[in-house]
C-alpha cells in the first residue's frame, strides 16, 4: 500500500510539472497568442538579470528609459536613468510600475513590446532558442516595421527564431 502511494504521488507530481511547464515552444506560443496586451501599449519592457528596461515602443532610440529593479517582495527598490542615476516617482507612479511589471512577470517572457499600432512583439527563450513572436496590426506590413526576416507562423503572427549550439 505504501509503494501505491509513492507511485501516485509521483505520478501526481509529474502531472503537476509538466501541466505548469510547457512542453515545447509551441504550448508556450499558444499561452500567449490569445492575452490581452492592450495594457502595455506604448510600452516595450525587457527583463535580464533582475533588471527590468522599459521604455518607449514607438521610439527606436528612448533616452528617456529607465531601468528598474524589485525587491524579493516585489516592490520596487529603484529606478535608474541612463546614465545611472537614480529617479524620484511618486508614490502613484510607483504603484503603477509595479503594476505593470506584476502583469509582464505573469506573461513569463524576457521582452515585450506593443506600439501605438498595436503591433505586438514578444520574446522567450526556450531549449537553447530565443523566439520572436511578431503580431502585426492591420495597418502595418513586415517591411514597415523593418523585420521583413520574420516568417509567417500563424494567422497574423510571424515568427525569428535564433539557437546557439
Amino acid at each position: 500500500m505504501e509503494k501505491l502511494t509513492r507511485i501516485l504521488i509521483s505520478v501526481f507530481l509529474l502531472l503537476i510539472l509538466t501541466e505548469c511547464n510547457p512542453t515545447n515552444y509551441n504550448d508556450k506560443f499558444s499561452k500567449l497568442e490569445n492575452e490581452n496586451f492592450t495594457y502595455f501599449k506604448g510600452y516595450s519592457i525587457t527583463y535580464r538579470n533582475g533588471t527590468y528596461l522599459i521604455s518607449n515602443a514607438n521610439v527606436e532610440k528612448d533616452d528617456k528609459r529607465i531601468f528598474v529593479k524589485k525587491g524579493i517582495t516585489g516592490k520596487i527598490k529603484n529606478i535608474k536613468d541612463i546614465y545611472n542615476n537614480f529617479i524620484n516617482k511618486s508614490e502613484t507612479e510607483i504603484k503603477a510600475l509595479e503594476k505593470l511589471l506584476d502583469k509582464f512577470d505573469k506573461l513569463d517572457v524576457t521582452n515585450l513590446s506593443v506600439d501605438d499600432f498595436q503591433n505586438i512583439q514578444f520574446v522567450f527563450s526556450f531549449d537553447k532558442c530565443s523566439y520572436t513572436f511578431l503580431k502585426l496590426s492591420d495597418k502595418n506590413t513586415l517591411k514597415d516595421v523593418n523585420k521583413t526576416y520574420f516568417k509567417k507562423y500563424k494567422k497574423n503572427w510571424y515568427l525569428y527564431k535564433q539557437c546557439s549550439e
